[in-house]
């Protein structure tokens, strides 16, 4: 069915990201890189190797300093909320620090 007047992009984005929730999520977890150096400041960020977002909404982080990795370690709790206030609650259920 074609449709008569203009659609706004933002407006069948948003119709598709809401038909489609597994989309909207995994464009949500691609997001958490970018914001990584916000959560947890440029030093931390710069001993991270690795973040993952596996099956359930298990983040992974992997960092490269045992002093990074208890400070991370510490602040997994409101790391998680602060990425359920940015992104959208759900994105993210456990933070788990390798």
């Amino acid at each position: 069915m074609r449709r008569r007047e203009p659609v706004r992009i933002g407006d069948a984005l948003n119709d598709f990201f809401s038909s489609t929730p597994l989309i909207a999520r995994r464009i949500a977890e691609a997001k958490i890189p970018d914001l990584w150096p916000r959560l947890v400041g440029d030093v931390i960020a710069s001993y991270t190797t690795k973040i993952e977002v596996r099956t359930g909404g298990r983040m992974f982080v992997f960092l490269s300093s045992s002093v990074a990795r208890n400070e991370v370690f510490m602040r997994r709790g409101a790391i998680k909320e602060a990425i359920d206030r940015t992104l959208g609650p759900g994105v993210v259920s456990c933070v788990i620090v390798k």
